[in-house]
């Protein structure tokens, strides 16, 4: 972002401004991810995520307003959010009980790879194709992430896949206990 703000002529301190816009966004998802998940369900909402997340990025290349680069952060950074967790908790119930940690390790692992792999990939993106070509690459490759979801939701539901989030047991009262 501070490059592709360099290059329209963006202040540095309204930059900084706009990452901190979606940090926070990325943070703020939590309070509405249970409610979220109730209504639309794990993977429908990890795609929708993925495939918004998708555009938005893809977008940041488009020579917009600064106020409307500011709404397409923050609706980024929200969609950005609610897959960080999301994922986590798709790799342990997709893991068998032993393996867990395995994977979990093995993502994180993934994650660090990542961390390492894409500034230096989009370095040498932005050095062939211009400074926003990073942001419709990685644009693309959410919205192949969000394409795996459609599909693995197809296949979940044709196999009469449980719910993505298990309605809640009743909660028994002390003296129920005593009655049964």
């Amino acid at each position: 972002m501070p490059v592709v703000g360099e290059h329209r002529g963006i202040a540095p301190a309204t930059i900084g401004l706009l990452l901190s816009l979606r940090a926070a966004a990325t943070i703020a998802c939590r309070l509405v991810m249970t409610p979220m998940l109730r209504v639309l369900g794990r993977t429908a909402l990890l795609t929708t995520t993925c495939l918004l997340a998708g555009v938005l990025c893809a977008g940041i290349a488009l020579p917009v307003p600064v106020a409307v680069l500011a709404v397409m952060l923050a609706v980024l950074g929200f969609c950005l959010g609610v897959g960080q967790p999301l994922s986590m908790t798709t790799v342990v119930q997709a893991a068998p009980p032993q393996a867990r940690s395995t994977a979990l390790a093995l993502r994180l692992t993934g994650n660090r790879l990542g961390q390492v792999a894409a500034p230096a990939s989009a370095g040498l993106i932005a050095g062939v194709a211009g400074t926003a070509a990073p942001f419709v690459m990685l644009g693309a490759l959410l919205l192949a992430a969000a394409g795996l979801g459609v599909r693995g939701g197809r296949r979940d539901r044709q196999a009469g896949a449980a719910p993505a989030v298990p309605a809640p047991r009743p909660r028994r009262r002390p003296t129920d206990r005593h009655r049964a």
